[in-house]
């Protein structure tokens, strides 16, 4: 790992971490809806972050000891979001995605070559986040669709 940038390494630390923090929140999220269609959704999507934390964490090996970067409590953050209207949780989502796969975009520009077609997973799962999210505002049926294809892409390549 000598030849990665400390920024790199710091990039993929906080991302394996938000995996985690992602899946523990959607699980929260999943466990408090009333709703079993929205329930199934949000287990789906802590599928995915498992995925891609599964994923990541060979990139963080010696790193996955490190202190988290903050993050919002997680139990408030999930007791807050359970409360919306899901119309309103999409958008809300929508707020963190773009940032995220900008974020993930300049580590994808400096992952060393070994590590781009994860880097790109993690591209790609944030940007599968945000297809579900507006199509889930749009009513579609299909929302999950991108979502799944990329948890099938992060299992298969594992």
């Amino acid at each position: 790992m000598g030849s990665q940038t400390q920024e790199y390494r710091d990039g993929i630390l906080a991302a394996w971490q938000g995996e985690q923090w992602g899946k523990a929140f959607f699980d929260l999220l999943a466990e408090a809806a009333d709703d079993a269609e929205h329930r199934a959704k949000w287990q789906v999507l802590a599928d995915l972050e498992q995925a891609t934390g599964d994923r990541l964490a060979p990139l963080v090996a010696e790193d996955a000891q490190s202190p988290a970067e903050e993050r919002p409590s997680l139990d408030a953050a999930a007791a807050a979001y359970a409360q919306l209207p899901h119309a309103d949780a999409m958008r809300q989502m929508m707020t963190i995605l773009d940032p995220a796969i900008e974020r993930f975009r300049r580590l994808l520009d400096i992952a060393p070559e070994v590590d781009r077609e994860t880097v790109q997973l993690l591209v790609d799962h944030e940007v599968a986040l945000k297809e579900f999210a507006e199509q889930e505002l749009a009513g579609e049926t299909t929302s999950l669709d991108p979502v799944r294809a990329v948890i099938a892409r992060a299992r298969n390549a594992a």
